[in-house]
């Protein structure tokens, strides 16, 4: 989870897992400070929580492909979370509210997960204000279909020829599926399953500029997402789990080194130019 730049700092940080992983091998009892060892440059765990419905699979999945950091989704153990994902769709519910009341603000995230429902960025930012206000604390507007739509270039030939044509993205699913007659039915009905319906107009927009190939207009896509406004909350995350992290590494040092076992080994390693060394 070590996130320095610096060369110097990198061979420091390099020396002490060396040094961390030699003392665990000439300790193979020691199961709780080799996993603490390990977990040391393990990414960032975030469960991804909130109600059924919400559109928490896709927030995940967007995460795992946009940040080093490993989602926890629903149904899994997220006892060991380093932070947490609250996710909303439209207004906070009072089992939202309760859920919300109960995470570490310092660990923790509110976002308005599908917020291409509403329509427009505009409507979107303005419906997270206002969850704002009801909660008492930031809500992040995303819309993670745009950060995973999963693209073929027969996706974007259709999409262009969609394009090409004018064609616009009406508010009933319906119209839009049968607008290309029944040939064309599972492919637009496979779009509106990746894409949804606001994730389409905005492909045909960017395709309107111009030819864009499928990787091409997935990075546009993505920039539009909102995607990037979690990178902050994250970084900060993963500052205050490589504390929590380092802080366990220690106490399972001093544990083994008050029962006289390479007591000299440890203490060098827990020294100024060692443990505290690599951090910043």
């Amino acid at each position: 989870m070590y996130r320095h730049e610096d060369g110097v700092a990198e061979s420091r940080i390099g020396e002490l897992m060396d040094r961390l992983h030699a003392l665990c091998d000439h300790l193979p009892g020691a199961v709780a400070l080799r996993r603490a060892v390990d977990d040391l440059q393990g990414p960032l765990r975030v469960a991804v929580v909130g109600r059924f419905g919400t559109g928490r699979d896709t927030v995940a999945r967007a995460l795992r492909q946009s940040y080093d950091v490993s989602p926890i989704g629903p149904g899994d153990d997220a006892d060991d979370a380093d932070a947490w994902l609250h996710v909303l769709s439209g207004w906070p519910r009072p089992d939202d509210v309760a859920a919300i009341a109960d995470l570490d603000p310092r660990r923790s995230l509110v976002v308005l997960g599908k917020a291409d429902s509403l329509g427009s960025w505009p409507a979107a930012r303005d419906r997270a204000a206002q969850c704002t206000a009801s909660l008492g604390r930031a809500v992040v507007p995303v819309m993670p279909l745009l950060a995973v739509p999963d693209l073929r270039m027969d996706d974007i030939d259709f999409m262009a020829a969609m394009a090409a044509a004018g064609e616009q993205v009406p508010p009933m699913q319906a119209e839009f599926l049968d607008a290309g007659g029944p040939h064309q039915r599972l492919q637009r009905l496979s779009l509106l399953r990746r894409l949804d319906a606001y994730g389409i107009a905005s492909a045909l927009a960017l395709l309107r500029g111009g030819p864009l190939t499928a990787e091409e207009l997935a990075a546009r896509l993505h920039q539009r997402s909102g995607l990037d406004a979690l990178a902050d909350p994250l970084t900060e995350f993963a500052s205050l789990a490589e504390q929590r992290r380092v802080g366990r590494v220690v106490d399972e040092l001093e544990i083994i080194a008050a029962q006289g076992i390479l007591r000299d080994e440890i203490e060098h390693i827990l020294s100024g130019s060692m443990l505290s060394g690599a951090l910043t």
